[in-house]
């Protein structure tokens, strides 16, 4: 039950960060993820959001500074027991576009602190990650996370949005 309001607070998060954009000279970000996490080979689910500032803007690569993300991480079986929040920054680097102007690929990279719930320790945190997006709005990737205290590995398949 607590994972359910973690959810709907970062749900709520999300959508308050949103209708404050236009204060920034940034873009704020979420993400909903699932994937297999090991030790246990169970499934996982994130979800995250976070606020993005341009480094480079020209028609050909870019680079962003993914300013902070914060996220939470739980598996499907035994919800509650191997919880994870957080805290991260990184780069995220975009291809020119293509086909039509519509698409462009990503390659990201994101490191912080995460607190492990279950076993109520911390510990460093790196995200990885690749995928593609339209129209600078919609994103859909491969992401890899890993953290160094129970150094547990995450394979995620990623849909994410930029408001």
């Amino acid at each position: 039950m607590k994972a359910v309001k973690l959810l709907l607070a970062a749900v709520a998060m999300t959508f308050a960060m949103g209708a404050n954009a236009q204060f920034f000279n940034g873009k704020f970000t979420a993400s909903v993820s699932g994937g297999a996490y090991s030790p246990g080979s169970v499934g996982a689910w994130n979800i995250g959001v976070g606020y993005q500032k341009p480094i480079t803007d020209s028609d050909g690569f870019n680079l962003a500074w993914d300013m902070l993300t914060v996220d939470f991480t739980d598996t499907f079986k035994n919800a509650g027991d191997f919880w994870q929040i957080g805290v991260k920054t990184g780069l995220r680097g975009f291809t020119p576009t293509f086909w039509g102007d519509n698409w462009r690929g990503y390659a990201n990279i994101a490191g912080g602190y995460t607190y492990l719930g279950g076993g109520k320790t911390s510990a460093f945190a790196l995200n990885a990650g690749a995928g593609l997006q339209f129209k600078e709005k919609f994103s859909f990737g491969y992401t890899f996370q890993y953290e160094t205290a129970g150094k547990s590995k995450i394979h995620f398949g990623t849909i994410g949005f930029t408001f």
